[in-house]
């Protein structure tokens, strides 16, 4: 087995960012050495952002993080170059790179809400103009409220799975 650093560029790291999904599909291949099963820690501008492995021409998740973590374990990781792409890291700078990162955290229930008013002629107008206008605002633009289930008054907003200062009035 081996170990890799793939370092995403900023739009790529902002879409995986934005939406759930079960892999990435690097722009740049993987490499020739690597095979599936190998072990990946993904990065984007501020750091680690996930744990992967290698599963075909793609990797796949097995862990993410809050935020990016670890941005000085992952230069060192990196041998100081953090460029976009792949490296490979020996076994000891992944046992550093890995022991840096926060440990996994409980699942639990969130409630997550996005509201918005719309004018519209009647209630199919209204949800069709709804999806249209989230679709155009997309993740990056319009805020969602998340908070910890049955402690809604806890809330928080985020943009791009990060917290973001809103007043839910505005």
């Amino acid at each position: 087995m081996r170990y890799w650093l793939l370092v995403l560029n900023e739009d790529d790291f902002t879409e995986q960012q934005a939406y759930e999904a079960d892999s990435v599909k690097p722009v740049a291949d993987v490499p020739a050495g690597a095979a599936d099963g190998d072990e990946v820690a993904l990065a984007g501008p501020g750091g680690v952002f996930a744990l992967g492995e290698v599963d075909g021409g793609a990797v796949a998740y097995r862990r993410r993080f809050d935020e990016p973590s670890a941005p000085a374990v992952f230069a060192e990781a990196a041998d100081g170059s953090a460029e976009e792409g792949w490296s490979a890291l020996d076994p000891q700078a992944w046992e550093v790179l890995v022991g840096a990162l926060p440990t996994a955290e409980r699942r639990s229930d969130w409630l997550v809400a996005l509201s918005i008013p719309v004018e519209a002629a009647d209630r199919a107008e209204a949800v069709r103009l709804f999806w249209s206008y989230v679709r155009s605002l997309g993740p990056t633009e319009l805020p969602t409220f998340v908070a910890p289930y049955g402690r809604e008054i806890e809330g928080t907003a985020f943009l791009l799975g990060a917290e973001h200062e809103q007043d839910p009035e505005d």
